[in-house]
């Protein structure tokens, strides 16, 4: 062995070199997959909000007013701020959610660096593989998007001690999470870990009284209050406050009645279905399982400052709160494991924490200088297919935009059909969900017929009062716009499934049999005229 090679074999060996090296290589993975999702065109969700935002900006259309919508007003806000500033486009989508993954990355970077430089250029690198590892149909996602505010509380946490901590920092974790709140509510399942986190701090000093407790939870609790009372107020001035509750109490809770798999379930099912999703950690099990050793490893090794254990303790612990986040909901799709994966990806990068050094030889020494590395290497294979997204992004880099047509190119079909057929004052109506309808009618600029985007509301819970209501209300729309288009969609959606649901909509076959004709039969859909036309 020459002495170059001996010392390459040394510097790989060191704790140092190694961690370092890592990185790197993490680092030009990312930038490697982030110039390749430049070209990559809206998929799954973000088409059907920004749909909706045009709606609101071109039409006037009142969310829940004039549009059945599910979504929490804060991605309502968000999409029709989009494209208000920067249009439908495709490249600025990608450019928002690349700037979005950049300022959360800034925001972790910030926090992380207290516990040293490793750590928080570990955490952004690895996060930001999982999350563009994910697709296109990952970006935007709200469950994503309302991880932004949450990484920005976690900076209220002071970095040192000695600090005067002022209640500004209750009022500011109050807002940030509602912010979060506006986007999912189920974001709020971290409010109490970090609100005991932050007054853990403050009480080290000689405001350890419960006074002072219940006034920094009347401080945080009105700062939270306050933007979703600003939000009501705003509802009920444009007479949307109404139809909002009627959603949200009424037809909500039909809607989280279903499972992932759109089955209702009930009764003991229901309950094994979500402890049996719950403890899968959505296929993640394993990478959560090395988060835990980075935490024994972090309590147990190093002597550190009491505020820098309680920041590290409340990562972990947001990350275990955010292993329930999915079950709220009931649905446990991948993209509602977003803030999960966050906080197990910074927990993971505290395996590099900086502590007491020990004063250890020979192998031991070796051994525990190259654990680090090596637990976080294990952790990046058991959770991401580096060869494959490398394969991916280089494919993709070659192939470009064309290579990115959504559905399979059903949407590009359908928006070119209408495009070239639309005529001032025609309406159009999909009957889909995530089928590429919607998306296709945001390309052709065609306005929306009804209030529903979609129809899967008429085919769960089909005996509920409330289905009946909404069916009889979309045939009353329907019959009053006589829209030019009906798009049926066939393949490609969800079709809700099990005890109480059903496929058909007779009245609703009746009328299209009555008043429109096929004039377009593509793969897997139809599209329906107007007998007047």
């Amino acid at each position: 062995m020459t002495k170059a090679s001996r010392a390459l074999g040394a510097a790989l060996r060191s704790c140092e070199t190694l961690p370092c090296l890592l990185l790197v290589l993490l680092g030009l993975l990312l930038g490697l997959q982030v110039a390749a999702s430049l070209s990559w065109r809206m998929e799954h969700d973000t088409p059907l909000l920004h749909y909706a935002a045009w709606l609101m900006n071109e039409h006037g259309v009142f969310p829940y007013r004039d549009l059945f919508e599910t979504s929490m007003p804060g991605a309502l806000g968000f999409h029709w701020l989009v494209v208000k500033l920067f249009g439908t486009g495709d490249l600025a989508f990608r450019l928002v959610d690349l700037a979005l993954l950049a300022l959360l990355s800034a925001a972790t970077y910030l926090f992380l660096r207290r516990f040293g430089r490793r750590v928080a250029w570990a955490a952004p690198l690895l996060f930001g593989l999982i999350y563009l590892g994910d697709g296109q149909s990952m970006s935007l996602q709200r469950d994503y998007l309302g991880v932004i505010p949450v990484a920005f509380a976690l900076l209220l946490l002071p970095s040192t001690a000695g600090r005067a901590l002022g209640r500004w920092r209750f009022a500011a974790l109050g807002l940030l999470f509602a912010a979060a709140v506006l986007v999912k509510p189920q974001h709020a399942i971290a409010l109490p870990v970090l609100f005991v986190a932050l007054h853990r701090l403050r009480s080290r000093g000689p405001s350890a009284r419960r006074s002072d407790l219940l006034a920094s939870a009347a401080v945080c609790a009105a700062a939270f209050t306050a933007p979703l009372a600003l939000v009501a107020v705003w509802l009920a001035a444009n007479s949307a406050l109404g139809s909002f509750l009627d959603i949200a109490l009424r037809y909500l809770p039909l809607h989280n009645a279903l499972s992932g798999g759109y089955e209702t379930l009930s009764g003991s099912y229901r309950l094994l279905y979500l402890v049996g999703k719950t403890l899968r950690l959505g296929g993640s099990f394993a990478f959560a399982l090395c988060a835990f050793f980075a935490a024994f490893r972090f309590f147990r090794l190093g002597k550190r400052p009491g505020e820098t254990r309680i920041a590290g303790g409340a990562v972990f612990l947001c990350a275990l709160a955010y292993a329930i986040y999915p079950a709220l909901g009931g649905k446990f799709w991948n993209y509602h494991y977003m803030p999960f994966l966050y906080f197990v990806a910074l927990a993971l990068s505290l395996v590099f924490a900086e502590g007491r050094k020990q004063q250890l030889a020979g192998r031991t020494a070796r051994a525990r200088a190259l654990l680090p590395a090596v637990l976080f290497f294990v952790a990046i294979f058991v959770q991401l297919d580096l060869p494959g997204q490398v394969r991916q992004s280089v494919t993709t880099l070659r192939q470009g935009r064309a290579a990115q047509a959504p559905k399979g190119g059903r949407v590009d079909e359908i928006a070119a059909w209408l495009s070239a057929r639309l005529e001032p004052g025609d309406h159009v109506q999909p009957l889909d969900w995530t089928g590429g309808a919607i998306h296709a009618m945001l390309l052709a600029r065609a306005p929306l017929a009804t209030s529903f985007l979609y129809d899967y509301h008429f085919h769960h819970h089909v005996s509920a009062p409330y289905i009946a209501d909404l069916r009889h209300r979309f045939l009353r729309e329907l019959s009053s716009a006589r829209p030019s288009f009906v798009i049926e969609v066939e393949t490609m959606r969800p079709w809700p499934k099990g005890k109480d649901t059903s496929s058909d909509f007779p009245a609703l076959r009746e009328f299209i049999t009555a008043n429109y004709a096929p004039a377009m039969q593509g793969e897997g859909y139809t599209i329906h005229e107007l007998h007047e036309r």
